[in-house]
C-alpha cells in the first residue's frame, strides 16, 4: 500500500462497499491537512470533481460535509471549493444539496463582504436562473436567507430573484420559498418586507397546493413579528382569517400549532379584538386533529388575551370537555386549570369547576390523569374553599385501576399540601388521601409519596410526622398486609428519622424498627437493618446504640443471605 495519503485515499475509494468509501471520505480532512494548501487545489479538488458523476449519494453527502471541514483548513483560500459545492447544490438527492448549502455557508464565513457580493451572489443568481434543474433553484432560495444581509449593493438583485421564484411553476421551488420567506424577511428593511415580500406571501397563501399554503404559516408568524400593530391588522390579519377557513384541514392544523405565537407576534390588541373569534372556529373545527392542536395552543393563547375577553372562551370549554375525541379532552383539562388562575375565583368556581370534576370521572385514563393534574392548579387558584369539592374525587382517583392516574393524583395532593401550608386544612382535607401512597400497589406511586415526604415534613413539622403520619405507618406495619407495603412504611419511618432529633428517634422510632428486625419476612428484616442504621446516626444514648448493634448482630447468622449481607455491612460501617 502506498504511503502517500492521497494515493491511500484513492485506493480506499476504489472499494466496492459504499460504507467503506463513506468512511474513507470522512478521513479527507486528515488527508487534506497532510497534503497542504497547494496540493488540495491541484490534486484533491480535481479528484473530487471526477467522483461527482460516478459515486452514490451516501458518498456525495459525505463529500459535501467534508468540503465544509476542508474550508476550515484553508480559510483564506476556501473559495476554491465553491465550484464543486455549486455542482453538489444542484443534485437531485435532498440531503446532498442541503449539506452542500451548509458547507457553502461555512465557506462564506471566511469571505469578506465584497467577496460575497462579487462571488457568492453571482453563484446564487446562476443557481436561481437554472431553468433545466429545479433543485438548483431550491438551493438558491436556501442560500439567499443567510447571505442577504452581506450582499451589499447586490441586495436588490436577490430580492428581485426571490420574488420571481415565488411564482415558479415547480411546486418544490414554491415550497422552498414559502418556508424561507419569513426567514429572509428578518434581514430586510421593513419597507422591502411590505413592498416586496407581503404581496408574494399573499400569493403563496392562495397557492393551489395545500403544502405550499401550509408552509406559509411559520413565515406568516415571523413576518408578523417585524410589523407594528397597524401593519399587522392591514397585512397579516386577513391572511390569518383566510387560513383559518382554508379548505385543507392540514393548513388549519398548521395555523393552530402556531396560533399562540402568532397572537404574541401581532400583539394583544389584535388578539383581543379579532383572534379570539378566529380561534373559536378552530376549536370547533370538524377535523378532530385540528381541535386537538388548537386546544393545546389555547393553553398558551389565553396568556395573550385580556381577562375580560376570556369569558368568550369559557363556553367553548364546556364543548371541549365533552368532545368525543379523548385527546381533545386531555388538552382541555390543562386549559381549565390555567384559565382558572386568570379569571375571578367565583366565576371559575361557578363556570369551570363542574367541567373538571366530570373529566376526573372520564372513561379514558389519560383524561382522568390530566384532570387530576389540573385539579391541583384549579384548587390552588380558587383557594382552600375549593378543596371540599375536589378531595372526594381525588380520593376516588387514588382508587383508579390505572397507576398513572394514581401517580398524578398523588402529585396533585402533594402540590396542594405544599401550597396550602395550613395544618388544619391539611389534616381535615388532604392527609387521608396522601397516606394512601403507603398501601398503593404501584411502586411508582409509593416512590412518589416517599420522595415528597421530606418536603411535607418540613412544611407540617415534626409534630405531624411523629403524630398522625407515624401512626399510619405503624398501622400498615401491624396489619397483615403485603410485605411491599410494610417495606414502604419502614422507608417512610427512615424519612421521618432524617428530620427528628435524637430523643424522638430513640423513643418513638426505634421500638417500631426493633420489632421489625424479627419479622418472619426476610425482606422486612434487611430493610429494617438499613433503617436501624439510619437511626443510629441520630441517637446519642449509648445504651440504645448497643441495643441496635446487638439486634443487628443477631442477624449475622440469619438463614437468608441478603439479611446476613446487610447485617455484616451495617456492622462494618
Amino acid at each position: 500500500m502506498s504511503e502517500n495519503p492521497f494515493e491511500v485515499l484513492k485506493e480506499d475509494m476504489e472499494n466496492e462497499e459504499v460504507y467503506l468509501k463513506v468512511n474513507a471520505m470522512h478521513r479527507v480532512k486528515v488527508v487534506a491537512t497532510l497534503l497542504g494548501n497547494d496540493k488540495i487545489k491541484s490534486q484533491l479538488i480535481p479528484y473530487f470533481e471526477s467522483l461527482l458523476k460516478k459515486e452514490d449519494d451516501e458518498v456525495l453527502f459525505a463529500l459535501a460535509e467534508e468540503l465544509g471541514n476542508i474550508a476550515q483548513i484553508i480559510p483564506n483560500q476556501s473559495s476554491c471549493l465553491l465550484p464543486l459545492l455549486e455542482q453538489l447544490a444542484g443534485f437531485d438527492e435532498t440531503v446532498v444539496r442541503e449539506q452542500a448549502v451548509r458547507s457553502i455557508t461555512i465557506v462564506c464565513g471566511f469571505l469578506a463582504d465584497n467577496e460575497i457580493a462579487n462571488t457568492i451572489v453571482p453563484m446564487i443568481l446562476r443557481l436561481a436562473s437554472n431553468d433545466t434543474n429545479f433543485t438548483c433553484r431550491v438551493s438558491a432560495v436556501s442560500l439567499m436567507c443567510p447571505l442577504y444581509a452581506r450582499a451589499g449593493n447586490q441586495k436588490e438583485k436577490i430580492r428581485q430573484k426571490f420574488t420571481e421564484l415565488c411564482s415558479e411553476e415547480t411546486p418544490m421551488v414554491r415550497r422552498a420559498v414559502a418556508t424561507k420567506i419569513g426567514e429572509i424577511a428578518q434581514f430586510m428593511d421593513k419597507i422591502h418586507v411590505i413592498q416586496d415580500l407581503i404581496p408574494v406571501l399573499k400569493q403563496l397563501c392562495q397557492d393551489e397546493q395545500d403544502q405550499v399554503r401550509l408552509l406559509c404559516m411559520e413565515s406568516l408568524m415571523n413576518i408578523a413579528k417585524i410589523l407594528n400593530s397597524g401593519e399587522n391588522k392591514t397585512n397579516i390579519l386577513p391572511l390569518i382569517i383566510q387560513s383559518a377557513e382554508d379548505k385543507s384541514w392540514r393548513v388549519r392544523l398548521a395555523l393552530s400549532k402556531i396560533f399562540a405565537d402568532l397572537a404574541e407576534a401581532v400583539g394583544k390588541e389584535i388578539a383581543d379584538s379579532s383572534l379570539i373569534q378566529i380561534f373559536s372556529n378552530l376549536l370547533k373545527d370538524t377535523e378532530c386533529d385540528v381541535r386537538v392542536i388548537a386546544v393545546k395552543s389555547l393553553a398558551r393563547f389565553i396568556k395573550f388575551v385580556s381577562p375580560e375577553k376570556l369569558n368568550l372562551i369559557v363556553p367553548l370549554l364546556q364543548l371541549l370537555s365533552k368532545d368525543p375525541f379523548s385527546q381533545v379532552k386531555q388538552n382541555a383539562c390543562e386549559v381549565i386549570g390555567q384559565i382558572a388562575t386568570l379569571l375571578p375565583k367565583e366565576y371559575s368556581q361557578s363556570k369551570l369547576q363542574q367541567y373538571l370534576i366530570d373529566l376526573m370521572a372520564d372513561d379514558n385514563q389519560d383524561v382522568r390523569r390530566n384532570a387530576a393534574k389540573s385539579a391541583g392548579q384549579f384548587a390552588s387558584a380558587i383557594g382552600p374553599e375549593a378543596l371540599n369539592q375536589f378531595v372526594p374525587f381525588l380520593k376516588k382517583s387514588m382508587d383508579d385501576p390505572k397507576w398513572r392516574v394514581r401517580k398524578e393524583t398523588m402529585q396533585t395532593i402533594i402540590q396542594l399540601a405544599l401550597t396550602v401550608k395550613n395544618p388544619d386544612v391539611f389534616n381535615k382535607q388532604l392527609e387521608s388521601v396522601f397516606v394512601m401512597f403507603l398501601k398503593d400497589r404501584a411502586a411508582e406511586v409509593r416512590s412518589m409519596g416517599l420522595s415528597q415526604l421530606p418536603a411535607l415534613i418540613a412544611t407540617y413539622k415534626q409534630e405531624w410526622a411523629v403524630g398522625n403520619f407515624l401512626s399510619k405507618c405503624v398501622e400498615t406495619l401491624s396489619k397483615d398486609v403485603g410485605s411491599l407495603y410494610r417495606i414502604n412504611a419502614l422507608y417512610a419511618i427512615q424519612q421521618i428519622s432524617f428530620s427528628v432529633d435524637g430523643p424522638v428517634a430513640q423513643d418513638r422510632l426505634w421500638p417500631i424498627v426493633q420489632k421489625c428486625l424479627k419479622d418472619p419476612v426476610p425482606n422486612i428484616r434487611f430493610v429494617s437493618i438499613r433503617v436501624a442504621k439510619s437511626l443510629s446516626k441520630k441517637i446519642d444514648n449509648q445504651q440504645t446504640l448497643n441495643q441496635i448493634k446487638q439486634a443487628i448482630n443477631e442477624l449475622i447468622e440469619d438463614p437468608d443471605r441478603d439479611v446476613k449481607f446487610y447485617a455484616q455491612e451495617a456492622l462494618q460501617n
